[in-house]
């Protein structure tokens, strides 16, 4: 029995995503940026903009992909061009000995994470079925909670430096795969090679698959490549298109909104205040209970609305940071009490980890896979424009709010910091619940 091929495209994109998801992570979030932090390069003041820089950079690269693909340019060539690019910034993560050129290849890094991020989650979308791609969305984000996992893991075990290399050979994947994948249905629908487009999904799916449905939906939602750039984004005007992207552009938001700040601080804290063997083993409940919290969104992604699965989500967020806040209001006031109390010293020391664990849960059960399922939805809206905007936006947001978060926590302290954004998540809340139907 002939297996389709579009099944093994995607198998090879699995294999890239959860890769790059591992060098995304590897050193912002594992344990290994403490030996940064030993070696004098990085400081309390560089480490927050070594930590979000990546972000940044992943941002500016989801703007200008969408404009690239404008011009008459193969997209598999654009994206073999933007690997040199990472190969650069993984040889200066490596090779670096100050924190300005550490800091540059991580830069480089986030931007070709960017680039390859948005092909990927755009270009699967093209080639699956419409039944297909709510499932294979969510399969992706599994696999990029497998991705932190193992960047947490490595990070325990292995030098920071050491660690880079994954990075170089992510990218040597992705050119191999690159250079045998069939030119993107929508750049051809968009250029008037209707006949192509369809050759390909047959290949791709089979025969006995009508793929005539598809066709329509991509020439619905394709914008000719002879218009002008302005006319382009003035697409979006259309109520239509405007109205699922705003959507997304908010769900966007609040996903990365707290995700990064957690992921990242949560286990720095844990390295400041306890032992080492106890941090190591405390990183790893981030990572894991997002793994947790994406195997039951899965199993509940058919059964439950999207809106209920991020309400409760975010609730349980919500209910993390007051812990958090409630946490530091009692260290920050009462320390000196609790050095004479075992027991309380001791369930103080694992109330940062519980709520690493909690957040992580409610992560990944609502606003992570939810939100590539929403990406996997999105082929009806200008696929370029719509994906690379609504992923500038959420890194965008990851960016500012993690310098927010650093800087709060360093001048104003823990309580009034996980206050603030234990607010802001309920706000989040109430907009999911009165602003999306889903």
């Amino acid at each position: 029995m002939r297996v389709n091929e579009f099944y093994t495209y995607f198998a090879a994109f699995t294999c890239n995503i959860g890769a790059i998801s591992v060098t995304s992570h590897i050193g912002f979030t594992s344990p290994t940026q403490k030996e940064l932090i030993d070696k004098n390069i990085l400081n309390s003041y560089t480490l927050p903009i070594f930590a979000s820089i990546g972000i940044l950079t992943r941002m500016i690269a989801t703007l200008i992909l969408p404009m690239l693909v404008h011009f008459n340019i193969s997209i598999n060539t654009l994206i073999i061009i933007h690997c040199l690019v990472g190969w650069t910034g993984w040889m200066l993560v490596i090779t670096a000995e100050s924190a300005v050129l550490l800091i540059i290849g991580v830069a480089l890094v986030g931007y070709y994470t960017g680039i390859a991020v948005v092909f990927i989650f755009t270009y699967i979308p093209e080639i699956a079925l419409d039944n297909q791609r709510r499932v294979l969305s969510g399969a992706f984000g599994f696999v990029v909670r497998i991705g932190m996992f193992l960047a947490f893991l490595f990070g325990i075990w292995i030098p920071f430096r050491w660690l880079a290399v994954v990075g170089i050979i992510q990218i040597c994947m992705f050119c191999i795969l690159l250079t045998f994948l069939p030119t993107s249905p929508v750049q051809l629908i968009a250029r008037g090679l209707d006949d192509r487009a369809r050759n390909i999904l047959v290949h791709l799916h089979g025969r006995n698959v009508n793929v005539e449905k598809e066709i329509r939906k991509i020439k619905l939602s394709t914008v000719s490549k002879d218009i002008s750039l302005r006319e382009y984004f003035q697409v979006l005007t259309d109520w239509k298109c405007l109205k699922p992207f705003l959507t997304i552009l908010m769900l966007g938001f609040f996903k990365e909104f707290g995700g990064h700040i957690v992921m990242i601080s949560f286990s720095t804290k844990i390295l400041e205040t306890q032992q080492a063997m106890d941090a190591k083993v405390a990183a790893l409940f981030y990572p894991t209970f997002l793994i947790a919290g994406a195997i039951v969104c899965i199993c509940l992604l058919n059964r439950c609305k999207m809106k209920w699965l991020i309400i409760v989500a975010s609730s349980l967020q919500a209910i993390s940071h007051l812990s958090m806040s409630i946490y530091y209001l009692i260290i920050e006031n009462h320390s000196h009490c609790l050095i004479q109390q075992s027991s309380v010293c001791h369930l103080m020391s694992i109330w940062p980890t519980f709520n690493i664990a909690l957040f992580a849960f409610a992560f990944a059960l609502g606003w992570g896979l939810v939100y590539f399922s929403l990406m996997g939805l999105m082929l009806t809206v200008h696929r370029e424009f719509s994906s690379a905007i609504s992923d500038a936006v959420s890194n965008l947001s990851a960016y500012l709010m993690l310098l927010v978060f650093y800087y709060m926590l360093i001048n104003i302290g823990g309580f009034a910091t996980f206050l603030m954004f234990s607010i802001l998540r309920i706000i989040a809340i109430i907009f999911v619940y009165f602003a999306i139907k889903i």
